[in-house]
């Protein structure tokens, strides 16, 4: 495969560095390295508490309303389950650290 990779700007030979042609396709989208934290930086840390705070009163308010009644029961209950639950999940993604997209190309 001869040609260009494009990632640096001399020909390859056919057979070079293996089947693709290029040593550097390997290393071509690694992100770069982070540091470790046990703590995230602070504006994920209190948007993390204040997303865990939200899921802790819509879970609680999913709780009183099923004890309440059966129609609160049936119709706000399960939204504010949903509601709980995926606060719950922005909130431990916010506190270890939030996704990291650089290690994709195309985002």
């Amino acid at each position: 495969m001869s040609g260009e990779c494009g990632q640096c700007d001399h020909e390859h030979a056919p057979g070079e560095a293996g089947s693709r042609g290029c040593d550097h396709e390997a290393e071509a989208f690694l992100p770069p390295p982070q540091p470790f934290r046990i703590i995230p930086e602070f504006p994920m840390l209190w948007r993390g508490l204040a997303l865990a705070g939200v899921a802790a009163g819509a879970l609680t308010g999913a709780v009183l309303a099923a004890r309440h009644g059966p129609l609160l029961a049936f119709s706000a209950a399960p939204l504010a389950s949903v509601a709980g639950v995926l606060a719950a999940w922005a909130a431990a993604i916010h506190l270890t650290g939030g996704e990291k997209f650089d290690d994709n190309p195309f985002v």
